[in-house]
């Protein structure tokens, strides 16, 4: 059996230019790493969804060459070892097994607990990893560059009415709520878990809900099911358990100001087509992407808009309520679409 040093497994971290074991690190160009910490230079796709050479990311193959595990809602330990034997077959290295799991930390319904990749990957393997050290996991996320996105604002200057103006369907005040979500969630027997609160929900076909206009949330997904097991133990229309896959990929921007919101999201379009922009009815505005079926190229993607300010509490829980477009929030102010280019239109 071989000996796998596991100093040898670097993860990368744009805003963390000094190796450290078991990290995740981002390996950013030297002209990037001398600008400090959380610098991010975005192209790793280009408009065309190709990879492009401003970031030279190392991964692993895309897991979707040999249908990587989905990652579960219970069952983390068994999909672990599935993982394992998954990368086996894709012809990485137990290193590069290892990486590739915890890019999935974060995301699950619990924590990877410190040597579950390592003990999986070991006996998928058939590799021994040197158990004097320790593996610990640390923050994977960047932190936001706010001297990235005041040069944004600076340089492009977008204006909400900009949104406005550049979006392909107009009249965006008159659109009832229904009318968007059905063009957002097509399928008329879809479950959607609509909130009038964060305490008063339901989880029902969109035809089965009713004052969408009152409603001030939206989980943007679909649900598995009416109910679901909360960590508690307890059965609920809106838990982690009972939602589907992400449809979209929603950036609530809390850190900049409000201003650079709109340059921030038109930059993003670059990398993915803008599918919705609506404000929160408070100071933010949030930024609605379609998801792809590249896991990776996602989770690419979600590193990207964190480091410009998107808010990572919606990348690590996918049932996570976000704003109902064209609704009214709880302080009579109104979560008015700015820009709508639904799904079909793409």
């Amino acid at each position: 059996m071989s000996t796998i040093d596991p100093r040898n497994i670097i993860f990368q971290d744009p805003e963390d230019d000094q190796k450290r074991p078991a990290t995740r690190r981002v390996n950013a160009s030297a002209g990037d790493r001398n600008q400090g910490r959380g610098n991010i230079t975005p192209p790793s796709l280009n408009s065309q969804g190709e990879r492009g050479d401003t970031m030279n990311v190392r991964m692993p193959p895309p897991a979707s060459a040999v249908d990587f595990p989905v990652c579960p809602v219970n069952g983390i330990h068994t999909w672990v070892m599935d993982a394992a034997w998954h990368c086996r077959k894709m012809g990485l290295n137990a290193a590069e097994a290892v990486r590739l799991i915890h890019t999935h930390d974060g995301s699950l319904r619990r924590n990877l607990q410190p040597r579950e990749a390592v003990d999986a990957v070991e006996k998928a393997f058939s590799a021994k990893l040197d158990s004097s050290v320790r593996f610990e996991r640390v923050p994977e996320l960047p932190t936001w560059n706010a001297v990235e996105t005041a040069r944004l604002h600076r340089e492009m200057g977008t204006t909400n009415q900009d949104m406005i103006d550049a979006s392909p369907e107009r009249d965006l005040e008159s659109f009832h709520p229904r009318g968007i979500l059905e063009r957002l969630f097509p399928d008329p027997d879809g479950l959607i878990c609509i909130g009038e609160s964060a305490y008063s929900f339901l989880t029902a076909p969109l035809r089965d809900h009713s004052r969408l206009r009152q409603k001030q949330f939206i989980t943007p997904a679909f649900m598995l099911s009416t109910h679901g097991e909360t960590k508690t133990g307890k059965l609920s229309m809106h838990a982690k358990s009972n939602t589907g896959p992400r449809r979209f990929i929603v950036c609530d921007f809390d850190e900049p100001a409000p201003e650079q919101h709109p340059s921030i999201i038109m930059h993003l379009t670059r990398f993915r087509p803008l599918t919705m922009a609506l404000s929160s009815g408070g100071r933010s505005l949030h930024a609605w992407f379609p998801t792809t079926t590249s896991i990776e190229d996602d989770r690419l993607f979600w590193r990207l808009c964190i480091g410009l300010g998107a808010d990572p509490a919606l990348f690590r829980n996918p049932s996570q309520f976000v704003r109902m477009p064209n609704a009214t929030r709880d302080n009579g102010n109104r979560q008015s679409v700015v820009f709508f280019n639904p799904p079909s239109q793409q």
